[in-house]
């Protein structure tokens, strides 16, 4: 298994688990070093110093890809894309506004910087004060980049022009999410700023001052039994469908509920749940079964069936908020990251086993599953051992007669 992961110290990092070493294997491994440490330190004369335990886990491999540890560098949005060159690359949304495009080995591909924001903000809005500009939600494709902060302010560029189009959205965007067939197709909403779906290719046809259409746009929900307004807070959207022109969306909000829409149906959601008793700030569909995994702010992920709205199951063992989930190709596993410092591998289904952790020092903001890096068996791993050391005595063999010969003929 292989993710690599963005943190709020600016860095990206590579992380590679063994998934032939299980964690109570690999905990008890840490255990016996711990303890041999100790009873070392316990024999020490006077005037010795111990070395330093080495407190890791078998099976972890932990290495940075790019950058140097610097908060005002630090990454709040991540995706991977391909390059012009055919190379996958990672496009990154850093706090101090740069937008960078960064090969899997850590060349500098591309660089953006939003003059914005080194602009002081103080702006009150909805009872709040927003006292800084951040990027909430970030995609890019193979020729372009569309960015999203939260002031509403939705950038679709151009890697090889300076070109851009822009569009200005409400205050207080908590959300932008794209579609997973078509990068230009992109959803928004936030505190106040009810779920609008629009495409980025109409803003490029869009003439000076033309107001671009969404398509969709909803409505809120009905007053509840004192026939008060529901305040709007959405804090994660997902898109569950192949269709970009009418869209099925699920959609998180900062008061616990779970929401569906439908674009064919009607502007309201379909399906409305209470499902958590926190905020739920993450949400992540599968792409495989119906099914959607939610996190809130107290580290709670759990397992919900998306066709009838039933919790079944949480992830245990997580300290501290989830600030990213990502879920492995076959949809078996999941990766969860956040303020605790961890990357951690739980198998999903009806068991939820925790199958492995990482400590990368620093709180992670997005990790990702990388797909195309593939495990191999215990079995695989063996035959390949076996291969490479007939192939090494055949080569031993032959060089053997080649020595042979030539003493021969001397």
């Amino acid at each position: 298994m292989r993710f690599y992961t963005g943190d709020e110290s600016g860095l990206i990092k590579c992380i590679d688990i063994d998934a032939n070493v299980s964690l109570l294997e690999a905990q008890a491994q840490a255990a016996k070093r711990t303890k041999a440490a100790a009873k070392a330190k316990a024999n020490l004369k006077a005037g010795e110093q111990a070395a330093a335990a080495d407190t890791s886990l078998a099976g972890v491999e932990i290495r940075t890809v790019d950058g140097r540890v610097n908060r005002s560098n630090g990454i709040q949005q991540m995706c991977t894309t391909k390059w012009a060159t055919n190379d996958r690359a990672f496009a990154v949304a850093r706090k101090n506004g740069n937008i960078d495009v960064v090969g899997f080995e850590g060349e500098q591909l591309f660089t953006y910087t939003d003059e914005k924001f080194a602009e002081r903000v103080s702006i009150k809005h909805n009872g709040r004060t927003i006292s800084e500009r951040s990027y909430v939600g970030l995609s890019a494709s193979d020729s372009h980049f569309l960015s999203c902060t939260n002031m509403g302010e939705v950038r679709y560029q151009s890697f090889a022009t300076s070109e851009a189009k822009l569009m200005k959205l409400p205050l207080d965007a908590c959300r932008m999410r794209t579609h997973n067939e078509r990068s230009s197709v992109f959803a928004v909403g936030g505190r106040e700023h009810e779920l609008s779906v629009w495409d980025a290719e109409t803003l490029q046809e869009s003439g000076a001052g033309a107001k671009p259409t969404p398509i969709f746009r909803a409505k809120n929900v009905a007053n509840d039994f004192l026939n008060l307004r529901v305040p709007v807070w959405i804090t994660d959207i997902q898109f569950t469908s192949e269709d970009a022109t009418n869209p099925t969306l699920a959609v998180s909000t900062g008061h616990k509920q779970i929401r569906l829409y439908d674009a064919r149906a009607q502007q309201r959601p379909v399906n409305d749940w209470e499902v958590s008793k926190h905020p739920i700030y993450h949400l992540q569909a599968s792409h495989v079964r119906p099914e959607l995994y939610f996190a809130d702010n107290m580290g709670n992920v759990q397992q919900m069936d998306m066709r009838t709205g039933h919790v079944f199951g949480a992830f245990k063992g997580i300290a501290g908020a989830v600030k990213s989930i990502s879920l492995s190709e076959d949809g078996a596993k999941i990766a969860v990251a956040g303020l605790d410092r961890y990357v951690r591998v739980f198998e999903t289904g009806s068991m939820r086993r925790p199958l492995h952790r990482a400590y990368v020092k620093q709180r992670v903001s997005h990790v990702v599953w990388d797909w195309e890096h593939k495990d191999f068996s215990t079995q695989e791993i063996e035959e390949q051992e076996a291969e490479d050391i007939w192939e090494t005595m055949d080569k031993a063999a032959l060089k053997k007669k080649s020595n042979k010969r030539k003493a021969a003929a001397i």
